[in-house]
């Protein structure tokens, strides 16, 4: 069972990571290297708040305590973009792969604008890298393939998986205000 992240204070700092599958074989007598391109790509997001009250931190605390033994689900913050005219929108068709055709979902979508699938109560994430009318690519490849129907988030995409590491620590400051920041490492 996953544990939702409530809505993040305004303040914060937040980078967006792809990390890779792929591996570098690099002979070690000399000669080229070689890129071995595999699927499993995956977001990682980390989040910095902004130091806050501990009346305000303690609801956030007492989630990502529950978030070191199940998984957690987060908005992602795509800052500065203005995603009040993006809805959901729905999966048309089967797909697999980095591509799929889509309906709904608000506004002309973007490329660099994220959006997140749901499949079986599980949200992945994905990042648009071309459009072509209701076809969208996207990048990483789907993680399962979609039969058709599948709600698409737009306008509040969502990140699923594991806090990173397997202890949690909060600062208190001589404010008494608390320093917060977290990993998340999305699931397979």
């Amino acid at each position: 069972m996953a544990v939702t992240i409530p809505t993040l204070p305004r303040y914060l700092t937040t980078e967006i990571i792809l990390r890779s599958s792929s591996v570098d074989q690099t002979p070690y007598l000399g000669g080229p290297t070689k890129r071995i391109a595999r699927k499993g790509d995956r977001w990682v997001y980390k989040v910095q708040c902004q130091p806050m009250r501990v009346d305000q931190a303690g609801p956030l605390i007492a989630i990502l305590n529950a978030g070191l033994s199940d998984k957690v689900i987060c908005v992602v913050r795509q800052a500065g973009l203005n995603l009040a005219a993006y809805s959901t929108g729905a999966v048309v068709g089967a797909a697999n792969g980095k591509t799929l055709v889509h309906s709904g979902g608000g506004a002309a979508k973007f490329v660099g604008q994220f959006f997140s699938v749901s499949k079986n109560g599980v949200n992945y994430l994905h990042q648009i890298t071309a459009v072509s009318g209701t076809t969208l690519t996207f990048q990483p490849a789907l993680k399962v393939a979609l039969a058709g129907g599948e709600v698409l988030d737009f306008a509040n995409p969502k990140i699923e998986g594991f806090l990173e590491g397997t202890e949690r620590g909060f600062t208190l400051g001589f404010a008494l205000n608390v320093g917060i920041d977290f990993t998340i490492v999305e699931a397979q």
